[in-house]
């Protein structure tokens, strides 16, 4: 199974209706060949012609490798010129890429090839192609009265020079194609001309003028970077100098001074000078205070004051000790001699006590001079305190003109810092203001093209080919859908549902009277599809009789006339009684076909003017009675049911078959009154003629009186185009057994 996708979704189909929906399509298509080949003709021979006539371009092309712009300062910088090349976006290699199909370049290109004097291109030797010509003479504007010139004449010369420069542009800039290759530092520039060689030429040109400028950039820009850069510098040294004075002038102002890489004012160091004195001070206090209290304490207990390091260190003291010493060695040896209440004793202890008067008078004024210099000390200390706090004080006011000083040595290292930046910028300029890179190269210069670029004669030539061939194969498929007629016994049983009993073929009569040909020649064509259909009217698998037969048809002038006649006299020839009826009262014609009177007839016998016998013609040389429609004055009414049906029941007791001429279905009610009265209705359908809707309306009026067609009969069939066209019927092998339906 195939499924086929429609709006109500994918439906499948059999391999069977797959088959023969590509046999349709393609006899479809066979049978349209001719306006398929005509399709081809009609786009293949223009497209070729003007092809013949077009002028071969030829491109060439120049790719060039474009760099980021701060490659250059790489030279001198630490940063790697890989680094740089990655920033180089897509948005502006794409803005290098219009650069270089710019007016600009163009211009420049146009003056170093000296363009304007160029003959060939500015088209001054350009001879026009004789389609050129045609179409030139064709062209309705030229049919017009030309404008004055006088408006060109009063154009100055320089702006006349500024136009022509710019056409020239313009035609220049019309060959030039540039692409920026994907995901790449890649351009391609390429040049479309009718000459070879100066489309290589003016692609090489392009790309060269493009690294000229790209080199002219940079140095331009750098020498405005240093001449900016230099008026800079200048402006940035005299603000480092004002900052800078300002700084030192706060600082004298202030007394401030810079100690070291710290700053720090005058308080600052006397305040640290008082503390180290101060604490110096204190602690020379506490030694002098404790010394006094140690040489009171002594001197309170009487004991050991002579063991304190002042007095141990006195010089008086210790002469004094030496001369107790000695008076006291003579007190003890004056004892031994003499006694205790001698006055040499006497003397020696008042001297004694003399000098230990003088020892304790000694103490006594190292005591008081230890506590004088605890006194003093201890004065110092409080001047100290004094002077310290004071100082302190001081150095509160001294902090504000320090944060001051701070700010104005901040912006002085600013400014110092900014000037030396753009020094080192400056110098760097300078430096590689003489070494200029373009920052772009020609990677792949443009040869000169040998095969045209346009037109593409093949490609072009297949192109129209398909379009020719697609446009014909769907006019074919679109005629063969609305075209609304029938062409084959397929199409004719799906339209109707009754089976397909003969493809009667055109009758192309080589005697006087068209039914000789059936006479005369009984081995044709034309004999052998009467006999065909007259053999499926006789088998039948029902218990209907099959005398009375109709033959009928949609609309006029689809043979039915003739059918009938036929099918008549091949009853006859096979040994039937055989009654053929013009029925068609309002447009008889089956006499003059027969040449014979049809003035009286069935109208007659209708009417009740005559009977049978006195109308009823015999026709020897067919070998079948012939019953004429007649004429009569009112036609309107003269079929009915009940005196037709009569007719018809005593003719079938003297006739083995009667054939009856019917008019049209479409065209009046007799045929639909007929139909009910017959045995079969043989329905009749001209090959590629009558439409589609007028077969499927006749049978919808048949089917509305409740008859049902036996059969269907294609009449006047064009075999050979039925044969080559290739409708897929039993008519397609006529062709093949043509031998069969000829005279011995």
């Amino acid at each position: 199974m195939t499924e086929f996708r429609t709006e109500a979704g994918f439906l499948p189909i059999s391999q069977d209706e797959l088959r023969q929906r590509l046999q349709w399509a393609m006899r479809a298509l066979w049978r349209g060949k001719h306006l398929v080949f005509a399709c081809l003709l009609l786009v293949l021979v223009p497209t070729f012609l003007f092809l013949q006539q077009t002028t071969p371009l030829y491109t060439a092309q120049t790719d060039l490798l474009i760099e980021a712009a701060g490659a250059r300062d790489s030279l001198n910088a630490s940063e790697d010129r890989a680094l740089l090349q990655v920033w180089m976006t897509d948005q502006q290699i794409q803005t290098e890429a219009d650069l270089i199909g710019s007016a600009v370049l163009a211009r420049r290109v146009i003056d170093k090839l000296h363009l304007k004097d160029d003959a060939d291109f500015t088209g001054k030797r350009r001879q026009p192609k004789p389609l050129d010509v045609v179409l030139d003479w064709i062209n309705p504007m030229k049919w017009l009265p030309a404008p004055s010139r006088t408006g060109a004449a009063m154009v100055p010369p320089h702006i006349r020079d500024q136009m022509e420069t710019a056409a020239l542009t313009n035609a220049f800039l019309g060959g030039v194609t540039v692409r920026a290759q994907r995901r790449s530092f890649i351009v391609s520039v390429r040049y479309t001309s009718e000459n070879a060689e100066k489309a290589a030429l003016f692609a090489n040109t392009l790309a060269e003028q493009y690294v000229v400028d790209r080199l002219e950039a940079s140095f331009d820009e750098a020498r405005r970077v240093s001449d900016w850069l230099g008026d800079r510098l200048e402006g940035l040294r005299q603000d480092v100098v004002t900052a800078e004075t300002a700084a030192e002038d706060y600082r004298g102002a202030h007394n401030l001074r810079r100690k070291g890489e710290q700053n720090a004012t005058l308080t600052d160091q006397q305040m640290s000078e008082l503390n180290s004195r101060l604490v110096i001070a204190r602690a020379e206090l506490a030694q002098k205070q404790a010394r006094l209290d140690q040489v009171r304490g002594l001197l309170n207990s009487r004991s050991g004051v002579d063991t304190t390091s002042d007095v141990l260190q006195s010089p008086l003291i210790q002469r004094l000790r030496e001369q107790e010493s000695i008076r006291q060695r003579e007190m003890s040896d004056a004892l031994k001699t003499y006694g205790d209440r001698h006055p040499r004793i006497l003397g020696y202890r008042a001297d004694l006590g003399e000098l230990r008067d003088k020892i304790a008078r000694e103490i006594e004024k190292i005591g008081t001079s230890i506590a004088n210099d605890v006194e003093i000390a201890n004065a110092g200390v409080r001047s100290l305190e004094r002077e310290l706090e004071k100082t302190r004080r001081s150095a509160n006011v001294a902090g504000e003109a320090e944060i001051r000083l701070r700010e104005l040595e901040r912006q002085a290292e600013a400014a110092r810092t900014v000037y030396s930046a753009f020094l080192t910028r400056f110098k760097r300029e300078a430096e590689t203001g003489h070494v200029q890179r373009a920052n772009a190269r020609v990677i792949s210069p443009a040869e000169i093209p040998t095969i045209p670029s346009y037109p593409s004669k093949r490609s072009i030539m297949g192109m129209a080919f398909l379009v020719a061939l697609g446009m014909g194969v769907s006019l074919v498929f679109l005629l063969d859908r609305i075209d609304n007629a029938v062409r084959s016994s397929d199409e004719a049983e799906l339209l109707t549902g009754v089976p397909t009993m003969a493809m009667i073929p055109l009758q192309k009569s080589r005697t006087e009277r068209p039914i000789d040909e059936l006479l005369l020649h009984p081995r044709s064509t034309l004999a052998d599809a009467v006999r065909s259909l007259r053999t499926a009217l006789d088998f039948s698998r029902d218990d209907r009789g099959q005398k009375v037969i109709l033959v009928t048809s949609s609309v006029p002038k689809e043979g039915k006339t003739f059918m009938s006649l036929c099918l008549a006299v091949a009853f006859a020839k096979a040994g039937h009684r055989v009654l053929l009826i013009d029925c068609d009262l309002h447009r008889p014609s089956l006499h003059r076909i027969i040449g014979t009177d049809g003035d009286q007839g069935l109208a007659q016998i209708l009417a009740g003017k005559t009977d049978l016998a006195q109308v009823v013609q015999h026709r020897e040389s067919e070998g079948l009675d012939f019953l004429p429609a007649g004429t009569a004055p009112n036609l309107a009414e003269l079929v009915k049911g009940e005196p037709m049906a009569a007719l018809i029941a005593e003719y079938s007791r003297h006739y083995d078959r009667i054939i009856i001429d019917s008019p049209p279905v479409l065209a009046i009610t007799d045929t639909r009154v007929l139909s009910q009265l017959v045995d079969r209705v043989l329905f009749l359908i001209q090959w590629n003629h009558t439409p589609r809707d007028a077969v499927r309306n006749a049978i919808k009026l048949l089917h509305s009186v409740g008859v049902a067609p036996y059969g269907v009969a294609l009449s006047q069939v064009n075999q050979r185009k039925h044969m080559r066209y290739g409708y897929g019927d039993y008519g397609y092998y006529y062709g093949r057994y043509r031998e069969y339906y000829g005279e011995q």
